[in-house]
This record gives C-alpha cells, structure tokens and sequence, in this order.
C-alpha cells in the first residue's frame, strides 16, 4: 500500500509529494500510475497543473505556488487511493492508463 509521507515546495513553480510503499520510497512504476491518476482526476476537476514522477518516491506538481490550492493536495491523495484499491474506482483506474484519455 501506498502512503504520502510529506509534502515539500521545492521552488515557487513545483512540489514534491513523497510517497512510500510500506517503509521504503515506492517504486518508480508506482509512482508513474499514481501519477496518471492524478493528471486524469486534474482534467477531470478542471484543475491546473501536472504530476511527473520524479524517481522512486517522489511526485511532483509543476504549477505555480499561487494557483496551488488545497484541492492538489487532495488529487495526490484520491490518487493513491485509487492505487491502493483499483475496484474501488474502476473508471478512473481505467482512464489512467497508459494510452489512454
């Protein structure tokens, strides 16, 4: 399973989501599912920005500090729930993969 352990805004443009499997960073596969995840619940929502995995454990939102808003945060959550229980959302598991709009 899937956790976020910590957000961190590295630079004005971007944050960082770090993301654990069990005890150790998620692997890089994991964080690029959850990642599409969270661009599909974005277009869906009609929210800014773009999630890209940025290696093992790592996630990053490329969107300006100002047009953050709670509601980001909670797209990285909805993710990974939907990473964590993909019956759960089937359409939205669908949407995100690969190849797929």
């Amino acid at each position: 399973m899937l956790r976020c352990k910590g957000i961190e805004s590295e630079t004005p443009e971007r944050s960082v989501f770090r993301i654990l499997e069990g005890d150790e960073p998620a692997g890089a596969e994991s964080v690029q599912r959850v990642a599409r995840l969270a661009d599909v619940l974005l277009r869906e929502n009609e929210l800014s920005g773009s999630f890209r995995p940025e290696g093992p454990g790592l996630l990053a939102l490329e969107l300006p500090e100002t047009q953050r808003t709670f509601f980001h945060n909670g797209i990285v959550f909805a993710a990974i729930d939907a990473f964590n229980d993909p019956i759960k959302n089937p359409t939205l598991t669908l949407s995100a993969q690969e190849g797929t709009d």
